[in-house]
């Protein structure tokens, strides 16, 4: 799914039909999804808890269509594309619950922990490469604003300041897609005794560190980091603990030597151009951080104002698909509050509670704690973008987390029919 993009827009240009390519992978989902639902009901193996999140889920989803239909003003290709990126993520968390209770030796966790690190290994390397080559390389593979990617990222449309974005739609989406290797890579790190394994995987932190940081996505370096300390505390609180109580003094002295640079540095150019995304080249009365501030306020006054939902696509990245103007809440949870009203909400917010608790009790496999720690990182990058609503993360984290519940659910020996 990293990928899905760079090889949308480079082999259309070779079979044209861009759109055929685009929709592909949700049709492909929808289909297997529910061709695994029926074979685990038909079978036997739909328990409870597969039952129960099923039936939010398709709750979830016979509510998108409910207010669709209740709308049928809302801009009808917006509305398609809502829905689609909304109900991507039960239909992952169900296709992947559903293969661990179908095939639970079809993929050992230890296989699956290798695919993720070297497919996002990849990825990582690639965007680092993309820092130093010319900035318009991508577009000899078919990216465009015309065919809807951009081919480049600067903060404040400034060339000064590139970001990258490697194989992914943008550098946010990027950094977040990150965000689930660097939480796994840690866990491993702590867990595993082989030095050479754990050079490669110090290695491999490093590299994805360094992506992250040069997609310049504040919320992605910070959730990053996030996520690696809570691993870390998870991992081995009974030896944090202790030196810390130690070395507090020096880690508060620390602190205040980077606020008292950071309060020095203020002036800096780049520095303000990395943190604060405001540049002398700014356009417009408002700052990105003025316009995240504004958007949230006008999508909590739309749910105040009907509390049943606008429709799906009336607000998030399907929105500016309307000629008549979008609405980005640049808050994932203000969007779907927005589209499917506070009923919506409750039923996305219990979804994710679940599957939480779930992985919480699954909390001794280094594949679990990655995904708790990442599940915070996006719970706080949603509060500030539309993380969710891209293909690659929401592919990653969903699919995942429904395999390692699927998979804890099932007992120790399985017979074989």
């Amino acid at each position: 799914m990293p990928f899905h993009i760079f090889l949308v827009q480079s082999l259309s240009l070779l079979t044209s039909g861009l759109d055929i390519w685009k929709v592909a992978k949700d049709v492909l989902l929808a289909v297997v999804m529910l061709f695994v639902v029926c074979l685990v009901w038909a079978s036997g193996r739909a328990l409870r808890m597969f039952k129960l999140l099923l039936g939010i889920s398709v709750g979830y989803g016979l509510l998108h269509v409910a207010l669709w239909a209740l709308h049928p003003d809302i801009y009808g290709q917006s509305a398609l594309i809502g829905l689609t990126y909304n109900l991507r993520l039960p239909a992952f968390l169900m296709l992947g619950y559903g293969t661990a209770l179908l095939k639970p030796d079809l993929l050992e966790r230890r296989t699956v922990s290798k695919l993720v690190l070297g497919v996002a290994g990849v990825v990582a390397l690639l965007g680092v490469l993309q820092y130093f080559l010319p900035k318009d390389i991508l577009t000899h593979v078919g990216y465009s604003i015309e065919r809807g990617v951009k081919p480049n990222f600067f903060i404040d449309d400034n060339p000064l300041f590139p970001r990258i974005m490697s194989t992914l739609r943008d550098p946010n989406s990027l950094g977040a897609y990150l965000i689930v290797p660097i939480a796994l890579a840690t866990a491993l790190l702590f867990r595993l005794q082989q030095v050479r394994k754990r050079l490669v995987l110090g290695g491999f932190v490093a590299l994805a560190m360094t992506a992250t940081f040069l997609t310049f996505s504040r919320s992605a370096s910070a959730m990053a980091l996030l996520a690696v300390v809570l691993v870390a505390w998870w991992c081995n609180r009974e030896v944090l603990l202790p030196c810390i109580k130690r070395f507090w003094p020096l880690l508060a002295v620390l602190v205040l030597l980077i606020g008292v640079v950071g309060y020095t540095q203020r002036d800096n150019k780049h520095i303000t151009g990395t943190v604060t995304h405001t540049t002398d080249k700014q356009v417009g009365e408002l700052d990105s951080n003025e316009y995240h501030l504004m958007y949230i306020q006008r999508g909590l006054t739309g749910i105040v104002r009907d509390p049943f939902g606008h429709g799906p696509g009336t607000a998030g990245l399907a929105s500016i698909q309307n000629p008549t103007g979008g609405f980005l809440t640049e808050n994932y949870y203000i969007q779907i509050g927005y589209e499917v009203g506070v009923l919506g909400l409750t039923l996305f917010i219990m979804l994710n509670i679940i599957v939480w608790k779930l992985l919480w009790q699954k909390r001794q496999s280094s594949l679990a704690i990655a995904l708790l720690a990442s599940a915070a990182a996006y719970t706080g990058m949603n509060m500030l973008l539309h993380t969710w609503s891209n293909e690659a993360v929401a592919c990653q984290w969903w699919l995942l987390a429904g395999f390692v519940i699927g998979a804890a659910s099932l007992p120790k020996k399985t017979e074989k029919s």
